[in-house]
């Protein structure tokens, strides 16, 4: 398999998506083959398009859901209740360039993610030729190396691509995942409008209309919340208005990310995190801003506390984004399977909220959101108090789904507000007193190491 660095190259070729290089020896008895890839020889062969496809989708799945988990740490989400010191430094947003459990769990996986999105769309281009305008496989690679971009946006302070010399800050990186969202979009419609067309109807042009749309939903979203972060709000009107104001999709429509129990690499993390049985579990809502928040079903947790690897804490279960959420204040375990939804209506009626403002629908959507914790109904709201209401509902309502350290990023870059946790450090375990200044995640030292371009720090 090919083999590469972080921020520059993928750090592994998924096995199902690209070609394997069969490993060689002086005996044919050492000659080895990898029966999931794709070999050499059959890259030009259709039929494994799809797999390619699969294989950005099947990369990207861990990548986000182990960002949402650890900058869900970083934010304050979640309190780190393990005793490893790097945990530790997450937790108190006090990172250093060495730390091995950040690079492997956010920066490499994001960077593997968003290489094999653009090398597969790269791919598909060329293989699909004049019917790459209007096939529905590449606008849905093209969506998700959108997102790729919009986390790395988000999550990290500025990141080189593909080796290059500079480190980029979030606006360009929003901005490249605005191009993919772009193109995803007009695809998406050039192949809605082809496959709609074919008579008679078939089961694959339904099926592709049908993807058509979701992928559409998707990467307005997408482009949405990239708007939004680089402060333009009337294309985040437009675009979530896509969503927001579609009668077809439900309120409850999302777009998930899918976990297995079948291997480590495929079970949800959240389960490992929090409940993965007695003296497992080490990330915890004692001490942070959502152990207070009883009753609201959003934030489920146990009314008694939970043994962690430090002593006793709040655990929480599933929230409101996830497929094992029940709508109880206890709620319900999280489990290997549980999917996440990194894309929703809901999310695109709050881009509409903050984008529009203090609207009478706006503050009547806002309403009721604070109807499902049980909050008082807003009255006449000054400008202030409804963008003080909105944040606090889309922290309950999109908790531990992705987005916690974009929208701290985003409201202090754009509205001046900082909502960082600051101040004595709580947790139980031995750390520094305070917590640190960092907002976002470094350029991990594998990065320097590995990019010969990149001047070091």
């Amino acid at each position: 398999m090919l083999n590469t660095l972080p921020g520059g190259r993928a750090a592994r070729w998924v096995a199902a998506a690209m070609l394997a290089v069969a490993a060689s020896g002086c005996n044919d008895f050492l000659r080895v083959s990898n029966p999931g890839a794709i070999e050499e020889p059959d890259l030009n062969n259709p039929a494994y398009l799809g797999l390619m496809v699969n294989g950005v989708v099947g990369e990207f799945q861990p990548a986000f859901s182990s960002v949402a988990l650890y900058s869900a740490v970083f934010t304050d989400e979640l309190a780190n209740f393990h005793g490893f010191s790097e945990n530790i430094d997450v937790d108190r947003r006090a990172i250093d360039i060495s730390n091995g459990t950040y690079a492997g769990a956010v920066y490499t996986p994001l960077h593997s993610a968003r290489f094999m999105a653009d090398s597969i769309s790269a791919f598909l281009r060329t293989f699909l030729t004049d019917t790459a305008s209007r096939d529905v496989r590449l606008a849905r690679v093209l969506a998700y190396g959108g997102y790729t971009h919009v986390l790395l946006g988000e999550v990290i302070c500025s990141t080189p691509i593909n080796r290059s010399s500079v480190a980029y800050p979030p606006d360009t990186l929003f901005a490249r995942a605005l191009t993919r969202f772009n193109e995803a979009i007009q695809i998406a419609a050039a192949a809605r409008t082809y496959q709609a067309g074919i008579t008679p109807a078939t089961t694959a042009s339904i099926a592709a209309v049908a993807a058509a749309d979701s992928i559409t939903a998707l990467a307005n979203i997408g482009a949405a919340r990239a708007s939004l972060n680089l402060g333009n709000a009337a294309n985040a009107v437009t675009f979530a208005s896509v969503v927001a104001n579609n009668a077809a999709l439900a309120a409850t429509w999302g777009f998930p990310v899918f976990h297995s129990a079948n291997s480590g690499r495929e079970n949800n993390p959240f389960f490992a995190a929090a409940s993965g049985g007695a003296n497992a579990e080490w990330v915890a809502l004692t001490n942070t801003r959502y152990e207070t928040l009883n009753g609201d079903p959003r934030i489920p947790h146990p009314a008694t506390t939970e043994r962690t690897q430090q002593g006793s804490a709040i655990v929480p279960n599933s929230p409101f984004m996830f497929s094992t959420y029940n709508g109880t204040a206890v709620g319900a375990d999280f489990t290997t399977a549980a999917s996440i939804k990194f894309a929703s209506k809901l999310e695109a009626q709050y881009i509409l909220a903050e984008a529009q403002g203090n609207t009478a629908a706006n503050v009547t959507f806002l309403n009721s959101r604070r109807a499902v914790g049980g909050d008082v109904a807003l009255v006449n709201p000054t400008a202030t108090e409804f963008q003080t209401a909105l944040r606090e509902q889309r922290a309950r309502d999109l908790y531990l789904a992705g987005y916690r350290l974009g929208d701290l990023r985003r409201y202090k870059a754009l509205y001046s507000v900082d909502l960082y946790e600051t101040g004595a450090y709580k947790s139980p375990v031995p750390a520094p007193p305070t917590f640190g200044t960092q907002e976002c995640f470094p350029i991990p030292q594998v990065e320097y190491t590995g990019n010969p371009n990149l001047p070091k720090p």
